[in-house]
């Protein structure tokens, strides 16, 4: 009898330390992949917003186990090149944290001129060029709305002189340049405005056509309006399906 129970406390005792173990080595494996390794999602804001405007769309790839930046600009401080500048020092900081890991983009608006500048200075990291772009409601061809207000003195004032400045006057944003045309990139267009101004399907600010890219591109409309969609349930879903590479 006491050798039955010896025999059962043995086998009984290495299969606990059996576990304790593997368990030891899959934290580990984990803790490495977490100090060492991690995709990165910018999340961009647009024209005279918050980064916290961005901050219900970076809590659903946090979930996803993402690396997420809200990264706040002073939008009206600076032209799109300087604030280009901004974020490719930033980049370069999480390329040194995290070598050979995809960088990728969620902009709103202006944010998408911002990234599209970025990739086309000479000091852009091969991390973000690998990362996919989610735009939502880019003026990509320009705006005719700011185009608009552009013959209104008082938005001068209230846009300033320099990245607003270059959204009133630009017919379109050709001079940051385009994408290179591997990335994988998705537009996702409102179209909740009856803007007169702008014309064609818009969201109250950019139309459907104006958002479009000269690149090859995915691209999504949901109804919407421009200030907001990044709020939307449906559209933080397709963005993470993009991303995913679903």
């Amino acid at each position: 009898m006491s050798k039955i129970i010896h025999e059962w406390y043995d086998g009984y005792m290495k299969n606990y330390f059996s576990k304790k173990i593997l368990l030891l080595m899959t934290g580990m494996v984990c803790c490495s992949v977490s100090l060492f390794g991690a995709e990165t999602v910018y999340c961009l804001h647009g024209f005279m917003r918050k980064s916290s405007s961005m901050n219900k769309m970076a809590k659903a790839f946090e979930k996803e186990g993402y690396e997420t930046y809200c990264w706040d600009y002073p939008s009206r401080e600076k032209t799109i090149e300087q604030h280009a500048e901004a974020l490719l020092r930033d980049l370069q900081v999480t390329t040194r944290k995290y070598p050979g890991e995809a960088i990728h983009f969620v902009t709103h608006s202006l944010g998408g001129i911002i990234v599209r500048a970025v990739h086309n200075h000479p000091n852009c990291p091969e991390e973000a060029k690998m990362g996919r772009a989610v735009l939502l409601a880019p003026p990509n061809q320009g705006s005719c709305a700011g185009q608009f207000l552009s013959h209104i003195g008082l938005f001068h004032k209230i846009m300033g002189g320099k990245a607003g400045r270059q959204i009133l006057f630009s017919e379109n944003f050709d001079y940051v340049g385009e994408f290179p045309k591997e990335k994988e990139v998705l537009v996702i267009s409102g179209t909740c405005g009856w803007n007169p101004v702008v014309g064609g399907e818009n969201d109250g600010k950019v139309s459907v056509q104006e958002s479009c890219l000269n690149t090859p591109h995915k691209h999504k409309t949901h109804f919407s309006g421009h200030s907001w969609m990044m709020y939307s349930d449906t559209v933080i879903y397709n963005t993470k399906m993009f991303i995913n590479g679903s």
